[in-house]
Parts: structure tokens; sequence; C-alpha cells
């Protein structure tokens, strides 16, 4: 079981009026004198549909949490409306329903249904929440997103610790003219910010218009990443960005109709780009050039390109007709379009698909090439003839037509509007609930017992029963009863291993690592810490970024009146 967090008694209900606007004016018109939210929770009423104006700015820790819905009724929802003048009243960029800053705040968002499709189908929304500030904890369960246009979930906050379970994301819009630009999660690096700490397990992932998720260069530097249990279906992309995903385990999870816009030779430039001669597989990871970032390097969140730390195992991949069929997109003819320059010169240009077994794949030989780096693979299957996934092609078909509209001139002329995925009841503003798409799978294929407990693979939404509990608990978790330092794992290590100690009481610490002579060699954590178990990573670098020399070295934890050392091993 994943232990979840128990809301406080200190509770305001959010009464639906009806009125445009009033869920952002209730909660953020509801703090202290001090600037805080005044308030713990945010109850939202079931089966009612929150009309917003602009975004919900949050500065300190609160949840925000949809009351359970009745038999017949669906979730609290939440959806953009422009202003009385008809235009959009969210400002900067992107656009969100949520932002969050400040330092040190843990913000919670459970059992909500966000529909980014503006109520007078105006337009989409970018996604779901952008975050920002420094060492925030993100909680995001048991919410279902529909029609946001880019990215659902964003971090551009500083070493934040992220928790998404139990979570649903389908049928993203792009935008008109857009390709190859969107996904569930991205951060960890770039133009993105930095986490500590990543957990991404049971969601559901369908349509994103980019990768499934961005992590980039750096990826989670306190802990590896877990991608635990998620089904991705239809990534215009790949499940991951792939240059980065470094310090992640992706396991049991289910990737079906990867690549959907096909991947093909792009000898003039033109075309889907982003893909790679040859066709890299599911899995792909390419090569990933040295931290040279000054300002990365100073706050120790460079990624070491010689130890990425990305292991894949017991995931299951398929490819459904409407892509790899034998009148499926990727066995579509040569194509030729004509581009006229500026000086009103025509050239024709011509592009070829490539073959299917070089499209639906595990892996290629470039992304194998990175074992020597860390990256690793074990146990992961093709679902194979008997797989028989539920999901209507008409999902499927809707988002072909659209590439097709594209990939005869990298110009959509048809495909205009925001308005072009399949909906079952042919309304794109109202989200139909229950959400009508089936992710299920055979039963008695291999992929439903092939997770690492034997069970099936992917999120909870396939139908068939685990074997444990994938979503979040409401249960107070169990605190430490002890002042702990533990062993540093692996040990002896080169160059990366994890140090966890656990509180038993929130306490001004340091984390510290220190030479045989006693000199310090790099501070991990220094400042105030709740009550729990923390992890955090070395990558074998000193507080300048140089790599330190093969020995022993020590690491102290101490709260001030307490203090615990141990030794551990760096080899080469």
């Amino acid at each position: 079981m994943v232990p979840g967090s128990m809301f406080g008694q200190d509770t305001l209900l959010v009464t639906w009026t009806g009125t445009p606007g009033n869920i952002e004016s209730t909660i953020m018109g509801d703090t202290t004198s001090e600037g805080v939210q005044a308030h713990a929770v945010y109850l939202l009423e079931a089966n009612k549909v929150y009309l917003q104006l602009s975004e919900i700015n949050l500065y300190s820790s609160c949840a925000i949490v949809g009351a359970n819905p009745g038999d017949g009724e669906h979730p609290a929802t939440i959806q953009p409306i422009p202003g009385d003048d008809g235009a959009s009243q969210f400002t900067g960029w992107p656009q969100n329903n949520f932002k969050t800053y400040g330092y040190r705040q843990k913000y919670e968002f459970k059992n909500l249904l966000m529909n980014g499709a503006y109520a007078d189908q105006s337009s989409a929304l970018f996604g779901v929440m952008a975050t920002y500030g420094e060492r925030n904890e993100i909680w995001v369960v048991n919410v279902t997103s529909v029609h946001n246009s880019v990215i659902t979930y964003f971090n551009f906050g500083r070493d934040e610790v992220w928790f998404l379970y139990d979570n649903t994301a389908v049928q993203y819009t792009c935008y008109p003219a857009g390709m190859y630009f969107g996904g569930f999660w991205w951060g960890a690096g770039a133009w993105g910010g930095t986490v500590q700490s990543l957990v991404v397990q049971n969601n559901t992932i369908e349509g994103a218009h980019g990768e499934g998720m961005v992590i980039w260069d750096n990826g989670p530097r306190g802990m590896t990443g877990r991608i635990n249990h998620n089904t991705f279906v239809n990534v215009m992309d790949w499940p991951k960005y792939y240059r980065g995903g470094n310090n992640t385990l992706w396991t049991n999870n289910l990737f079906v109709n990867t690549t959907t816009n096909g991947q093909t030779r792009n000898p003039h430039g033109f075309g889907p780009t982003l893909n790679h001669p040859g066709g890299q597989g599911v899995m792909s990871t390419l090569s990933q050039g040295e931290c040279t970032n000054e300002s990365l390097i100073a706050h120790g969140n460079c990624w070491d390109n010689n130890n990425r730390n990305i292991h894949y195992a017991n995931n299951v991949w398929y490819d459904t007709d409407e892509f790899a069929g034998e009148n499926g997109l990727w066995n579509m003819d040569p194509w030729c379009w004509d581009v006229t320059d500026t000086a009103g010169v025509v050239t024709t240009y011509c592009d070829t698909m490539l073959t299917i077994a070089e499209q639906s794949k595990w892996t290629d030989d470039s992304t194998t090439a990175q074992a020597a780096n860390g990256v690793t693979e074990a146990n992961n299957i093709h679902g194979g003839d008997g797989f028989a996934f539920a999901l209507d092609p008409a999902y499927m078909n809707a988002q072909i037509a659209r590439t097709m509209d594209w990939l005869d001139n990298q110009v959509h002329d048809t495909y205009t509007t925001y308005w072009w995925t399949h909906q079952a009841d042919e309304n794109y503003v109202v989200v139909e609930w229950p959400i009508p798409m089936d992710f299920g799978y055979s039963a008695t294929s291999a992929a439903a017992t092939h997770c690492t407990h034997g069970g099936p693979v992917g999120s909870s939404k396939s139908g068939i029963t685990h074997d444990g509990e994938l979503g979040v608990v409401d249960d107070v978790p169990t605190l430490p009863s002890e002042f702990v330092l533990n062993q540093n794992y692996p040990n002896p290590f080169n160059p990366t291993t994890e140090i966890s100690f656990s509180m038993d009481k929130a306490a001004d610490i340091s984390l510290t690592i220190f030479n045989v002579l006693g000199q310090t060699i790099k501070v991990l954590e220094k400042g105030s810490l709740d009550a729990g178990t923390h992890v955090y990573r070395w990558d074998g670098r000193d507080e300048f970024g140089q790599m330190v020399a093969t020995g022993v070295y020590l690491y102290s934890f101490t709260d001030g009146s307490r203090t615990i050392t141990k030794k551990m091993a760096l080899m080469k």
C-alpha cells in the first residue's frame, strides 16, 4: 500500500453558487492577516461544475478536495470560462487551474474532475497545474483531467517532492497547428524546475501529443524516481523524453501505441523530426552530454551522463492494428508534397515510414549502447497476439486522421480547432461520466501476470484485479519512533548511493559527508524537516561539483542534540 495523508478537521466547504469565479475568490480570499490559507482543506461539492475565470494562486499549505460522489453523480468539476468580454482571464504562461508557490509547503489535490474545455468551447486550458517555489510537496490523488491542450502537471519549482497516484489524463486537444508538444508531467531540469523525488503510480494517460512524461537531464536528485503500474496509451512520441529520465525506475507499466505519429526516414528534415533514424523503440534512451552549467553545479543539480541510473523492468508494450496492422498508419505508402520558398521556387519533398519491425520494438542499438552509462532493462515483453486491448478504435482513428492531415504537407488544413478527439456523446463541453474509455485487456494474456508480484501490468483501469492496493489510502502514515541513520545503499558504491534517515519529531538537522580527516566534502541537507523518513542521494561529488577520490567517507546526521555517524566506501 502507498501511505497517504489524512486531511485535518479544519475544513471550509466551498459552496457551489454557479457564479463564475466563485471558487478562486473563495479560496484565495480565505487567508489570515499573515497571508496564509485560513483553512487546511477546501471541500468542493460533488456533482457540481465550478466555473473558473482565472488561476488559483496558492502560497501556503492546503488541500483542495472533492466530496465523494454518490451513485449516478460525477466528481466535483472545475472548468474554465472566459470573462464577460469573451476573453480568457487566465494569465501568464502556462495557463493552469492551479499555481503553487512558497517554501516547504504541502499542497494536496484529490477527487476532482478537471475539464480543460472552456465552457463556451472557445479554447482549451494548457494544463491543470504549474508549480513554483522551493522544497514544496505536491500530492495529486484521484484527479481526472480531460481536454487539456498541452501539459497536465508542470514542475518549475526547485527541489520539489511529487506524488501522483490513481489519476487519469485523457483526450489532450493539443492546439490548432500544434504537433509533438505536451504530456502528463514535465520537469526535473532544463526549462522546468528540479525535484528531490518523484513517485508516479497507478495513473492512466491517453492521447498525449508529445511524450508521456518529460523528465529532463537531471532527473530526481534525492532518490530514484518510481514510475510504477501506469498505463500509457496513444502517446504521440515516447513514454518518456528520450534524452532524459535519469535516476528513474520504470516498472510494471503498460505502453500501448507509443510514437503514434509514426517514425519516418526524414531525409530532408521535414515532418516529425523528433524521430531518430532507424527507429528508437519504446524504451528510447539516447546519449547525453556532460553537465557544464555552472548554476546546476553550484546547486548540486547536475546529472552524471556516465551513471544515468535508468532502469526498465516488467513492462509490457503493444501496438494496435490501427497503427501496426496491414492497413495501419505505419504501413502507409510513401507520400510527397510541395514547398514554396520566399523566392517562389517550388520544391517537392517525399517521405517514407520505417518498417513495422523498426517501429514496433522495445529498444534499438542506440539505447542498448547506453548500458555502459547505467541504462538497463530486464523482463520487458510484447503483449502478444492474445492481448486484446479493449479501447474503441474510434479514439485511435481520430488521432490518426489529424496526424494524416499534418503529414501530407506539415500543415493542418482540416483539423484547425481544438475539437477533433472522438467523443462518444459528441459533446466537448460536458465530460461524460464515467469516462467512456475502456483500457482493459485480456485476463488470459501474458500481461495479466507479468508484473513483479505476478499480477497484471498497467493501472487498475485494466479491469483485472491487482493483488496489492495501487492507490493511496487515507490512513495516517506511521511516524518513526526513533532517531535513526540507515546504512547507505549500495555500499560500496560507484559513484552514486542513497542515504536515508528517520526522525521522530520535526527538527533543524544537517546531513554532511566528511573525509577520514574530518574535512567537509558535501552538505546534503541543512534545514528544518518534518518527522518522517527522508532519503537523499550522493553522486560522489564535492561542494564544487568535482568527483572525489576512491576511499572511505563518513556521513553524519545530527539535530543538534543527537548525532549519528556511519562509514561508506566509494570504489572506482
